[in-house]
């Protein structure tokens, strides 16, 4: 476990100084290699996110169970008095993040730090996943599963760019549509008690094909955005719209793996 704090804080470390020296230009974000400080900007919203995760086991945990694996029942007792107020913050911090703008040269401060105060919060709940001993037995599976979906994606929009652009809007609204669809869906199932562990899975790969093209459809908005940047662009939004789609897809591999 020190190995993996040591690595998880050097990763981070070593992102922050290449975000630095390529992102930043007088102490201020510039539009220079746009596309690559985003997906900068996107490990380090990862790295950071296991770095809160790490934090949060030494906090909970005492020096016996830190470097062991806990039931997930007993994972979700220890952040359950947590879990609400940092699900309002995690909220409340990404809209407000969503509202700043995307090119300005104030407010890049404040920008950075809804950022972090979103990745602190949204990584408590994250905490059972990579803590229990239930879910232990999948996680490498949906972490590299995650990955593969992400870089085939990513491929996906470098081979076909032109048709991701075409139906830029069109597809945006209708996967955001379908995304509605599916929330409404499954709050009546879950009122109606009719949501059970085979149509939580069958749910499941619907809402990772959906997050799965929202990462082409967010890739080609980088592109559109990288083509009008000025200047100050807002990365750690722009990076969250990718964090956001890549979380949701290994939450749900995550669940259905494990049922």
């Amino acid at each position: 476990m020190n190995n993996l704090i040591i690595f998880t804080l050097l990763t981070t470390l070593i992102i922050c100084i290449f975000i630095y020296k390529l992102a930043f230009f007088n102490g201020k974000p510039h539009c220079d290699g746009f596309v690559t400080n985003v997906y900068l900007y996107l490990a380090l919203s990862i790295s950071l996110s296991g770095c809160f995760i790490h934090l949060y086991n030494a906090l909970l945990n005492s020096s016996v169970d830190v470097d062991n694996y806990i039931t997930l029942n007993k994972t979700y007792t220890q952040i359950k008095p947590y879990l609400l107020i940092s699900f309002i913050v995690s909220i409340v911090s990404i809209i407000m993040l969503s509202f700043q703008p995307l090119f300005s040269k104030d407010g890049y401060v404040l920008n950075h730090i809804l950022w972090i105060i979103f990745i602190a919060s949204i990584s408590i709940s994250l905490y059972p996943y990579f803590k229990s001993k239930e879910f232990s037995l999948v996680i490498q599976k949906a972490l590299l599963m995650t990955c593969l979906i992400f870089i085939f994606m990513s491929i996906i929009v470098i081979l076909f760019p032109d048709f991701f652009k075409k139906s830029y809007m069109q597809a945006t609204i209708g996967l955001l549509i379908a995304l509605m669809v599916i929330i409404i869906t499954e709050f009546i199932l879950l009122l109606t008690g009719q949501y059970t562990n085979d149509m939580y899975s069958k749910m499941s790969y619907v809402v990772i094909i959906i997050f799965s093209l929202f990462i082409a459809y967010d890739t080609v908005g980088l592109f559109r955005y990288a083509d009008i940047c000025v200047n100050s662009p807002n990365y750690p939004l722009l990076s969250s719209n990718l964090f956001l789609d890549i979380l949701n897809i290994f939450v749900r591999l995550m669940g259905s793996s494990s049922r």
